[in-house]
């Protein structure tokens, strides 16, 4: 799945960092003293007061720091809805509620799984025009979307991943041999089930690209189809309940844990030196 900052998302970044800049002069601090209270490098400090995206538990540690009374977070939850293009935004607001997450990646490992490495490669690939700075920036928001699964508030992940996806080489040997190395330890968690759909298998059951299916804290669900040119929100019931059934099929004809484990650490053994 694709999701690349929106031009105004990013303006608004740079704002966000602008103001961090200000507090911090403000406080008298240097980029050292910000790494020694929170721990983040100098350099990442430097990132963030440059429009990089911040992780979402900084606001609050800014906000102590700085004594601003709720001003950074404020900020935050205006410029994080601000980030991607109309189309993605929705999606974005749904994905961070959701309690469940079920995900068919038939081409590439899914986002909310990707190694900074794997995903940097992606990017570079896709958009040799960027400068290293916008790659830079994609890669912390896409890493950005991961936080949630570090916390309390984590969702239950359901992911299907057709033997493409584990068998094309991104980013090289090396990159794609750490990007395997952490999915083996998810196939089977309190949190996550993850299996492969091999080769073996045949046909999919009429899906001919990436499919998410959120189930929201109302019990609501949506599902984001994402065709050859674009990508779809469904929330209609009846368009959801197609493709949870799609999905559930994909889940059937998916290999067992000890055939997935076994085929990931196939691809894992081609890979070493």
């Amino acid at each position: 799945m694709r999701f690349e900052a929106a031009p105004d998302g990013a303006k608004r970044l740079h704002r966000f960092g602008l103001a961090i800049r200000a507090q911090r002069e403000r406080k008298g601090l240097t980029l050292a003293d910000m790494a020694a209270a929170h721990g983040y490098s100098t350099s990442a400090w430097s990132r963030y007061e440059n429009g990089s995206p911040i992780p979402p538990e900084l606001p609050a540690k800014l906000d102590e720091l700085m004594e601003t009374q709720g001003m950074f977070a404020v900020l935050w939850d205006v410029v994080k809805d601000e980030m991607w293009p109309d189309r993605y935004r929705d999606y974005m607001r749904l994905e961070g509620a959701a309690q469940e997450i079920a995900e068919y990646a038939p081409y590439v490992v899914p986002g909310l799984l990707q190694t900074p490495a794997y995903a940097r490669a992606l990017f570079v690939a896709g958009h040799p025009e960027w400068s290293e700075d916008r790659i830079e920036r994609e890669v912390e928001a896409r890493m950005g979307r991961q936080a949630r699964f570090g916390g309390d508030d984590r969702p239950y992940l359901s992911g299907v991943l057709d033997e493409a996806v584990i068998r094309r080489i991104v980013g090289g040997p090396a990159v794609m041999r750490e990007q395997l190395e952490r999915l083996l330890p998810l196939l089977d968690t309190k949190d996550s089930v993850l299996s492969v759909a091999p080769f073996t298998r045949g046909t999919r059951c009429g899906l001919d690209g990436p499919l998410i299916l959120l189930t929201l804290p109302d019990d609501g669900q949506a599902a984001y189809f994402e065709g050859l040119v674009n990508g779809q929100l469904l929330e209609d019931p009846n368009g959801v309940r197609i493709h949870r059934r799609a999905y559930d099929r994909l889940r059937v004809e998916s290999a067992s844990l000890e055939e997935s484990t076994a085929l990931i650490t196939a691809a894992i053994k081609e890979l070493r030196p």
